[in-house]
């Protein structure tokens, strides 16, 4: 095969035209021309119009057209180093961003979830029981004092008893909030702050009103009450002292100053939590006066609905006086006189029913626990039965039926009436005998053999008449066994 020779004045659009033409001469010589005679035509018709097409431009326009593809070639090149350190950077932050989600995610399994699950109780059972804790040493404790100083009537001695229990029911407030920042484990100066809180949270109520009305009688408005020997809203000591405590716990022991931060972050909580008192203290307030509404309508069966579920709160881990307390109180201190009367009928209900699971679990379970366990439950707490009730459900049973029938004989027949203090309480330190006494005899002025008489019977005979009964019927029927109620 001829090699032809590429001048350097020729352009490289002829040198290849006059190379194809070579190389279609050469593969006539060894294809025969049956076959390939098309195809040899189209190819060098094709090559001659690209010669053609070649050749009209000068030379110098195509090394324009070879340097600029030369140029883009190198831009491409150059921005594709460039981008490596760039695509570098965005893996690493890829990479940052994964871990960071990871972290994240382990972060909220180990730590926040765990805590959201701790809270119902920390918030409902241990903060109440803190809350019940500072009731006891107040309120309740306050108005023993004060109905003894009643019996023992006007004289100095009497009077300063009514004083000194006025005074303890007035720090019912603070009271709760140092109750719940001990039981909530709180460090010392926040335990010291949420007593503040707690109680100005009491008055929470009477602080908004002022503000709204752009009134500055705020100390006046309270005086009037501290007077009176008013204990102010359970509720909004409560909820004003779990914010203090909650959002102070977090500051406390993070700084040098907690001298300074802890306070000071207490009372700012204590203003916000105020407000976020209100709506809790208003439902509740609502819910006390639909409960002597109803009462003061059918006192038959809201004896024996209050009975039961006060009897079953007292029993379970929760806090019946406190809750008793909280829904009493605004009624009995805002209400009007038939408000204020029903309410009380209710607390006798609520008062008996607490009673009849006490007596009752103390009778129930004596042949387990004997002359012990019916002191420790009779006169201290069915909530021994705790481990029990949660193994055993149907141990609530005979109790609970006793209050269902004690409940409305209290309401109904013999109109026993009891404060917001002893309502929850029921047998527990003669406590709630004690409230009975005052709101039935000193203030609702009942005969005193009527007043006994519904004590005997519907704090002690009938109940535990009734749970021995049912208790026998249950273990012959195999649903209480030997043991069921050990303690």
């Amino acid at each position: 095969m001829k090699k032809s020779k590429v001048t350097p004045k020729e352009g490289e659009g002829a040198a290849v035209c006059r190379q194809a033409r070579e190389n279609a001469e050469q593969g006539r010589e060894n294809v025969s021309a049956s076959e390939n005679n098309e195809a040899v035509n189209a190819a060098l018709s094709q090559e001659a119009e690209d010669s053609a097409s070649e050749e009209k431009l000068p030379a110098p326009e195509n090394n324009k057209a070879v340097n600029a593809a030369l140029r883009q070639e190198a831009q491409e090149g150059g921005a594709g180093i460039t981008s490596a350190p760039e695509n570098a950077e965005s893996d690493e932050a890829q990479a940052g961003a994964s871990g960071l989600k990871e972290r994240a995610i382990v972060f909220f399994k180990e730590k926040t979830l765990p805590a959201l699950k701790r809270l119902p109780k920390r918030w409902f059972i241990d903060a109440f029981t803190g809350m019940a804790q500072g009731l006891f040493v107040t309120l309740i404790a306050g108005t023993i004092v004060k109905t003894l100083g009643g019996i023992i009537g006007d004289n100095a001695f009497g009077n300063f008893l009514t004083l000194l229990g006025n005074i303890a029911s007035v720090m019912m407030g603070a009271g709760i909030g140092a109750g719940m920042g001990s039981k909530l484990k709180a460090p010392g100066l926040v335990v010291f702050s949420a007593i503040v809180a707690g109680f100005v949270g009491a008055w929470s109520d009477v602080f908004i009103t002022c503000a709204a009305d752009g009134s500055s009688s705020v100390l006046a408005a309270i005086g009037q009450k501290v007077a009176a020997g008013s204990p102010g809203n359970p509720i909004g000591a409560y909820v004003t002292a779990l914010t203090a405590i909650e959002i102070s716990s977090l500051v406390a022991g993070k700084t040098k100053l907690d001298i300074l931060l802890v306070p000071l972050t207490a009372l700012l909580c204590t203003l916000a939590g105020a407000y976020i008192a209100w709506p809790f203290s208003w439902l509740i307030g609502q819910l006390g006066t639909g409960i002597a509404l109803a009462t003061d309508l059918q006192p038959v069966l809201m004896g024996i609905i209050v009975a039961a579920v006060m009897g079953i709160l007292l029993t379970l881990p929760t806090s019946s006086a406190a809750i008793w307390v909280s829904v009493a109180t605004p009624v009995l201190t805002s209400g009007d006189a038939v408000q204020v009367n029903a309410m009380l009928i209710a607390g006798g209900a609520a008062v008996v029913g607490c009673a009849c699971h006490m007596v009752g679990f103390a009778v129930l379970s004596f042949k387990e626990n004997g002359v012990a366990g019916l002191v420790s439950q009779g006169l201290g707490t069915s909530m021994l039965q705790i481990p029990n009730i949660m193994r055993h459900p149907q141990l609530l049973i005979p109790p609970t039926v006793a209050a269902a029938i004690c409940g409305p004989i209290a309401t109904g027949a013999f109109k026993l009436m009891c404060g917001a203090g002893g309502g929850g309480m029921g047998t527990c330190g003669f406590v709630g005998i004690i409230e009975a006494y005052n709101a039935s005899i000193v203030q609702g002025g009942m005969e005193q053999w009527k007043f006994w008489l519904a004590i005997a019977l519907l704090f002690f005979v009938a109940p535990a008449l009734i749970c021995w009964a049912l208790g026998k019927l249950m273990r012959v029927k195999g649903w209480i066994k030997d043991g069921y109620l050990k303690i």
